[in-house]
């Protein structure tokens, strides 16, 4: 029985090779919730999420602690996967995964980029520096107009390219180093660079790192930089404890060391510290006022911010898995070089006022097959306060997920590294309930549905009271054939903003067409409406793929007009590999956007290019301030290399 399912897999899959599914797909997939996006966070989790793709995992000897790492993996499903191998042996082909319960199509579209299958082998070179392997990489955009701040004197003291470098070293599956360089445009120097250093699984040593690196534990109430939140995926697991900073963000990562250590077979211990400058707006008094996170140094104001106060961290995790069970204390205390002050306005009096703050967790959670619950609980010095957030989800069946989760962030709770779920960008000042169904009612039909009710107690800028608000949320995609798919989206939202209420209706339409393998057509049309203003935008997508010259062309046309910003609309549209891309566009106007990929033959060289413009018809400058431009027209042009050895 065992080999004719074999038979039957391998013919399955052979059948579907033709269909290659590669990383641009899934950046659409995953990424599509691109008006709700927090892009700088989300271009960091698909950094990291590009590096797992380069190093997939073998499926059949994945731990738990490996599958943590994709986010999009519930602890049912893992739970599953485990349990199918135990029970029937090891997978002798992914597509043996349709096999295994409540892993639905799209989990196995997305597996595909991040496992394969192979029986398992003992192990025998364990150096750490077998193996080698080098990743290099190198970008510059270069764009084709001038801003008001490269013509004045006082304005950008660099040159208007944008320039990164990023290398990458790894020796079998215990050693990976990494450096990373950049200028961001209209800066004089490369003033950010990092690197690091990581060893996996040697002996005890689960996991350390020496550099720059990112940490998440629990549901991410106390430190929660190892993942991305949004509210159109289902709020599935834990985070996923230390990952090297492969990213070129320049604030969200610490410096420093981290350790994970295996104390037994279901106990843990994490340690880390760091310390690193932090760019900063300053008072008179030389007092914090604000902590920056743009990252740009392009004027004198902006250089007098750079670094000027200095922040130590030191923390840790204990945490206990055992038979679906898990318990974990999460906790740190931060130093400033300087007191912080936020000012007298009104939303600012719940900002974190003073030098040293502590944060301190416990998080919790029970998989029992189908169900989970998981949750946190933690307390911060900063304001005294204390924030919870609690979930709950029910695999129904293969094709059905409905979840719930309750958020608690008292506006006295502050922690600098937090990141879970919230409507707001940080966890604070905020309760909540989000109820979300994703189901595949029958084969080809995807269904997503969430509603959210949230409430901010404390007033938010450009408010003077506690607000209130709503979101509801229905997506379906229907898959025609195998090479037609239709997609349909509302979004219906009620948010104040400056004492009004504000009711947001967004609309979706798509249609995706593959023609051979070879060409994919997506047309795609948004429509917003807010206050009685009216937005829309449509763009047609082709997609067209040279095998033998192993070339991929991709271009986007789009067509936008709205009423005013409050109307804008947001579109993804296409980029360089390893990069995300989503802009609002607002006015009335075209855009263009083409990119070229060419890889060699064993695919150790690529080299890629990419152009956009965009031409507005209702206005002859674009922008304000320095970052104005004397015209309608804005050209850019972006190009990439990189070599694998």
């Amino acid at each position: 029985m065992r080999l004719l399912l074999f038979l039957f897999f391998m013919l399955l899959a052979s059948s579907l090779s033709a269909q290659k599914y590669d990383w641009d797909d899934f950046v659409e997939e995953y990424a599509s919730d691109v008006e709700r996006a927090e892009e700088e966070d989300l271009q960091l989790h698909l950094q990291e999420l590009k590096e797992l793709s380069e190093h997939p995992m073998n499926i059949n000897t994945a731990t738990v602690e490996d599958f943590l790492q994709l986010p999009f993996l519930s602890e049912a499903q893992i739970e599953q996967i485990h349990a199918y191998i135990y029970l029937h042996g090891q997978l002798q082909t992914l597509a043996e995964l349709r096999l295994v319960p409540l892993i639905d199509d799209m989990t196995r579209r997305w597996l595909s980029l991040f496992t394969y299958a192979e029986p398992q082998q003992q192990e025998t070179d364990k150096r750490l520096f077998s193996h080698l392997r080098h990743d290099f990489s190198t970008r510059i955009d270069i764009p084709l107009y001038y801003r008001v701040g490269q013509q004045q004197e006082n304005g950008y003291r660099g040159d208007p390219l944008y320039h990164r470098i990023r290398y990458q070293l790894t020796g079998s599956r215990h050693f990976q180093a990494g450096l990373r360089v950049e200028k961001d445009a209209g800066e004089r120097f490369y003033d950010s660079y990092g690197a690091y250093a990581m060893l996996h699984d040697v002996g005890i040593l689960d996991k350390a790192v020496v550099g720059d690196y990112r940490i998440g534990f629990g549901e991410g109430l106390v430190l929660g930089g190892s993942t991305w939140n949004s509210k159109s995926t289902p709020p599935l697991k834990t985070q996923g404890g230390i990952r090297p900073m492969a990213g070129m963000d320049e604030t969200n990562f610490l410096r420093g060391a981290a350790v994970t250590l295996s104390l037994s077979k279901h106990l843990k211990l994490s340690i880390f510290g760091s310390y690193r400058k932090r760019d900063a707006t300053l008072t008179s008094g030389g007092e914090v006022q604000t902590l920056r996170t743009d990252g740009y140094h392009r004027t004198a104001s902006e250089w007098e911010r750079r670094r000027n106060v200095g922040s130590a961290v030191v923390g840790g995790n204990i945490a206990w898995y055992n038979k679906g069970l898990h318990l974990g204390a999460t906790g740190y205390w931060q130093k400033f070089s300087r007191d912080l002050n936020p000012g007298t306005q009104q939303y600012r009096a719940i900002y974190p006022k003073g030098s040293s703050f502590g944060v301190a967790g416990l998080n919790y959670g029970y998989t029992r097959y189908r169900l989970t619950f998981a949750g946190e609980t933690a307390y911060s010095t900063a304001g005294g306060g204390w924030a919870t957030i609690n979930r709950a989800s029910w695999n129904i069946s293969k094709n059905y997920i409905l979840s719930a989760v309750q958020r608690f962030y008292a506006y006295q709770y502050y922690s600098f590294y937090a990141s879970s779920l919230a409507e707001n960008s940080n966890s604070q000042n905020e309760s909540g309930v989000l109820v979300h169904l994703q189901a595949e009612p029958y084969a080809g039909l995807q269904l997503i549905a969430y509603a959210d009710f949230f409430h901010h107690p404390w007033p938010r800028y450009r408010m003077t009271h506690g607000s209130t608000g709503q979101e509801f949320y229905l997506q379906g995609s229907y898959n025609i054939s195998r090479r037609h798919v239709l997609l349909a989206r509302y979004q219906f939202k009620r948010k104040e903003n400056g004492d009004v209420m504000e009711p947001h209706h967004r609309v979706k339409l798509g249609w995706t067409y593959e023609v051979r393998n070879k060409m994919r057509f997506q047309t795609t049309g948004y429509y917003h409406n807010v206050l009685g203003r009216n937005g829309f935008l449509v763009s047609q997508n082709v997609r067209y793929l040279l095998p033998k010259p192993n070339l991929t062309l991709n271009a986007q046309l789009g067509y936008f007009n709205t009423d005013d910003y409050l109307s804008r609309i947001y579109l993804q549209s296409p980029a360089l590999y390893s990069t995300f891309s989503s802009s609002s566009y607002y006015g009335h106007g075209v855009l263009g956007v083409l990119t070229c990929r060419w890889k060699s033959k064993n695919e150790k060289l690529w080299l890629e290019g990419r152009y956009s413009l965009l031409h507005y018809l209702d206005r002859d400058e674009i922008g304000s301030g320095l970052q104005r431009i004397l015209s309608p027209w804005k050209n850019d042009l972006s190009f990439q290399l990189r070599v694998k050895i």
